[in-house]
């Protein structure tokens, strides 16, 4: 006789509970944005990398003058006190864990001690990230390109994840938001590397977010267009493309606290994926014409950053450690 494989049955109660609230939570977002953010977050602990600057920073304001809890990470130990530093002159709560989520050893090391100093965390946003723009024929020597994109915007923002999730299921759910962009949809010259590790990234997620629901873990990607952020600043021709400001970028992921949508994408992303998927070859004519139009970057000529561009890369500075509740 065939074996018999004993099937087991689910509980639907969570996802019904969740679907039942899809529509009220995208018209909170939408009539009262700040009173159901402040309901969403206050009192709850919310773990941001990339927090030193940019989007990441204005999140942490944001949040904290809402009543959530904010723990920021980033490289720079001498930033994070000093956004640590105006978040408690306006009555926020906040503390610091300095590290390089792209090192896997550091990325545990932060993980074990935020598990050991706090109870739970509620919501963790994978804000750190990494953009490279460069032609696939110009990368043909410059391996490393994807290998520095993926340790950071792939590896390092599940490895965090998944050291957090543990607690996550123990406590009885939380929200993990991983930032990526519209290049996932349209497919821009210039950004295999890029792209490569928030599709990836973006893959993950959604499995992830299909295992772990009914245990009220719920997964959100942000596809953000141009921010007019440090990230782009070295790149000319950006400083004459349409961007959101930071704040409005903030706006995104707030939206997606409240709502815990599964993507929160603007309509262009859409637009692009329904292109790819019914008129391909017109799609890549299009982008390829782009391509063939648009100049490459100073970096990507292997020539040095124009003087009246500030150089907003990170002023790293040695990882200090950090001491314990109990060592202080």
């Amino acid at each position: 006789m065939p074996r018999k494989f004993p099937l087991r049955m689910p509980d639907l109660r969570p996802n019904a509970r969740e679907l039942a609230g899809t529509l009220v939570r995208r018209l909170d977002a939408t009539l009262f944005p700040a009173f159901n953010l402040r309901r969403r977050v206050a009192g709850k602990t919310v773990l941001i990398t990339g927090a030193s600057m940019g989007i990441g920073e204005t999140l942490a304001y944001r949040l904290a003058q809402a009543g959530a809890h904010v723990l920021l990470s980033a490289r720079s130990t001498e930033t994070l006190e000093q956004v640590a530093s105006r978040i408690r002159d306006h009555g926020g709560k906040v503390d610091i864990y300095p590290c390089d989520i792209a090192n896997m050893e550091d990325c545990d090391r932060m993980a074990a001690e935020v598990l050991s100093e706090h109870a739970r965390v509620d919501i963790l946003v994978n804000n750190a990230g990494r953009s490279i723009r460069r032609p696939v024929a110009h990368s043909l020597d410059r391996f490393h390109d994807f290998e520095r994109t993926m340790q950071l915007n792939y590896f390092g923002a599940i490895r965090l994840t998944m050291a957090l999730l543990p607690r996550m299921r123990e406590q009885g759910g939380a929200q993990v938001i991983n930032i990526s962009t519209l290049g996932v949809q349209t497919l821009p010259a210039r950004f295999s590397a890029y792209l490569a590790s928030k599709g990836a990234l973006e893959m993950w997620t959604q499995v992830a977010g299909n295992e772990l629901s009914h245990e009220g873990i719920h997964f959100s990607l942000v596809n953000y267009p141009l921010v007019r952020t440090p990230m782009i600043a070295p790149t000319e021709i950006y400083r004459y493309t349409p961007a959101l400001t930071p704040a409005q970028a903030v706006d995104w992921i707030c939206q997606a606290i409240i709502t815990r949508q599964k993507r929160v994408a603007g309509l262009p992303a859409y637009v692009a994926t329904a292109m790819y998927m019914g008129l391909p070859k017109l799609s890549e004519s299009i982008v390829n014409t782009l391509f063939q139009m648009t100049p490459e970057s100073r970096a990507s000529r292997g020539m040095p950053p124009r003087r009246d561009v500030p150089d907003y890369r990170d002023n790293v500075q040695p990882l200090r450690r950090r001491r314990s509740r109990s060592e202080r």
